[in-house]
C-alpha cells in the first residue's frame, strides 16, 4: 500500500480540481478556505456529490466548491439551532420527570427505583443493580455542580442526595431519556401525555434527538445523515416527510420535524426560521437535493415556518 503524504493547500487544491470539484477565479480565496476547514472536512461535506466506481478513482460530480462550503456552513448552522431548540425540549422533559417523582414518591423516592421502574420488565436484582450505579454517578455530579441550592444542606437527605426537583439539574439528555424507557408503563403514559402523545412515540422521539444531540456535540456531518433506528413519524407533520413505498426517511429531516411536533406543546410560539433558512439554502429550490435531506419535496420545507 502506497503511503500518504504531505501535500500544502495547494496541492489539496489541485487534487481536488482533478478529481471534479470546480473552484472560483479567486484562487488566493479557496486555498484559504483549505487551510480554513482542512481537506478531509471539505471531503465530508462533498460525499454527496462523489461517484465512486470499483475500478476507478473516485470524482465528485462536478461539485462547485462554493456548493460544499454552503453545506458546511448551513451544517454548522443547523446544529447550533437543532441544539438551541433540544434544549427546551430537555428542561420540559427534565420538569415533568421530576413533577411526576416528586408527587408520586416524594423528594427522595426517586432514589427507590423499585417505586417507579417497569417491574415487570426489569427483575429485582436489575432494579438494584440500575439504582446502585446510578446513585453512584449522581453522588459524583452533586460534588462537581456549581448550583448553589446543591450546596444547601436543607436540599440534600443524610447521605447527600439531592431532592429530585434538584436532580434532574445533574442528568445529561441521554440520562433522563434512560429514565423514562425504565418507567412503568403507567408512569410512562403521565410523561407522554404531557407531550401529547404515545408512551411509544415519545421513546422512539427522545432516543432519535439523544443520537441527533450527540451528532452536533461531536461537530459531524449532520444534514447527510442516515438515522439507523428510524424513529416514529411525528404525526402533525408525516405529510412532508419524504417516503419510499410505505417508509418513511431515515434522514435528517424526520429529527427536525420531531422537535417541530415536540415544540408545539412546549412553546408554539418558537421560531425555526433559521433552521428553515439553513435548509433553504442548502437545497437551493431543488426537489431532489431536498428528498436527499428527507423533505418530501422543496416546498416541504416551508412546513418549518407555516403555521
Amino acid at each position: 500500500m502506497k503511503s500518504p503524504h504531505y501535500l500544502t493547500p495547494s496541492e489539496q487544491k489541485r487534487l481536488l480540481q482533478q478529481r471534479g470539484v470546480i473552484f472560483s477565479d479567486d484562487e488566493e480565496k479557496d486555498i484559504q478556505k483549505i487551510k480554513e476547514l482542512g481537506f478531509y472536512k471539505i471531503k465530508e461535506f462533498a460525499n454527496v456529490y462523489l461517484f465512486k466506481s470499483k475500478y476507478s478513482i473516485p470524482k465528485y460530480n462536478n461539485a462547485y466548491f462554493a456548493d460544499i462550503l454552503t453545506r458546511y456552513y448551513q451544517d454548522k448552522n443547523l446544529r447550533m439551532h437543532i441544539f438551541h431548540a433540544s434544549e427546551s425540549i430537555e428542561v420540559f422533559l427534565n420538569n415533568q420527570i421530576s413533577d411526576l417523582l416528586g408527587k408520586k414518591y416524594g423528594a427522595f423516592g426517586y432514589l427507590e427505583f423499585k417505586n417507579w421502574m417497569d417491574r415487570k420488565r426489569f427483575n429485582k436484582f436489575q432494579v438494584e443493580e440500575k439504582q446502585f450505579y446510578f446513585k453512584k454517578k449522581l453522588l459524583r455530579k452533586v460534588k462537581l455542580s456549581s448550583l448553589s441550592d446543591m450546596k444547601d444542606r436543607n436540599n440534600l437527605n443524610d447521605e447527600g442526595f439531592p431532592t429530585v426537583w434538584l436532580m434532574v439539574d445533574c442528568l445529561t439528555f441521554g440520562d433522563s431519556v434512560h429514565i423514562v424507557e425504565n418507567m412503568s408503563l403507567k408512569n410512562k403514559r403521565q410523561i407522554a401525555k404531557s407531550f401529547n402523545c404515545t408512551p411509544r412515540e415519545l421513546l422512539s422521539w427522545l432516543k432519535c434527538l439523544n443520537f441527533i444531540r450527540n451528532i452536533c456535540a461531536h461537530n459531524n456531518d449532520l444534514i447527510d445523515i442516515s438515522i439507523i433506528t428510524k424513529p416514529q413519524p411525528p404525526k402533525n407533520y408525516r405529510q412532508f416527510l419524504f417516503k419510499d413505498g410505505h417508509r418513511f426517511t431515515n434522514k435528517i429531516a424526520i429529527a427536525i420535524l420531531i422537535i417541530k411536533q415536540l415544540m408545539t406543546v412546549i412553546n408554539p410560539k418558537y421560531s425555526f426560521y433559521d433552521i428553515y433558512h439553513a435548509f433553504n439554502r442548502v437545497s437551493a429550490g431543488n426537489d431532489n437535493v431536498a428528498q436527499s435531506l428527507g423533505f418530501k419535496n422543496f416546498k416541504a420545507i416551508h412546513s418549518l415556518v407555516d403555521n
